[in-house]
């Protein structure tokens, strides 16, 4: 079981994750199968060993520290769900595709507790510069596919170190 926590569900998570990416690049759009699949391999760890996923060991009963665990690893997924709805009533239009929340939810499952808004952050920081060029090149607009970046931020904080990530970001 431990083998199938450490190497699978991060693989399976990673496969999914590109074939996600590549799609959205390519059309736009997400596919619920693939999804489901990452939603599978990214909340797995918990569910099998939740004692090793949690914030606080035997203060609270397991159900509370699972629903703890939910809230902390969907942050990101609200905070860019308010981004869409305040881009929204600015523009009135979706800028903010129900796609790229639903990567976000999913793949917050598989960061350490709390580090699914420094997810998003870093998507953001690592789209800017795309976005820019891509705005200054073209003269027709078209869709930004973010889940890539989305995609590439989730597997950066999850393979970094935590120390590592505590040096550059002291209050998370």
């Amino acid at each position: 079981m431990d083998f199938f926590i450490r190497h699978i569900c991060p693989t399976g998570a990673f496969v999914c994750s590109a074939i996600m990416s590549w799609r959205d690049i390519q059309t736009r759009e997400v596919i619920d199968r693939e999804l489901a699949w990452l939603s599978f391999f990214t909340i797995m760890p918990t569910a099998v060993a939740p004692e090793s996923q949690t914030l606080t060991q035997g203060a609270l009963p397991l159900w509370m520290q699972q629903t703890v665990t939910l809230l902390s690893a969907s942050g990101g997924a609200l905070i860019l769900c308010s981004i869409a709805v305040l881009a929204r009533a600015a523009t009135g239009k979706d800028l903010i595709g129900k796609g790229d929340l639903l990567f976000t939810l999913a793949i917050g499952f598989m960061l350490p507790c709390h580090y699914s808004p420094l997810m998003l952050c870093i998507a953001f920081l690592l789209a800017l510069p795309f976005s820019l060029t891509c705005l200054l090149a073209q003269k027709t607009k078209r869709p930004l596919p973010f889940i890539p970046f989305l995609a590439i931020s989730a597997f950066l904080m999850h393979w970094v170190p935590t120390s590592f990530i505590g040096l550059l970001f002291p209050s998370w």
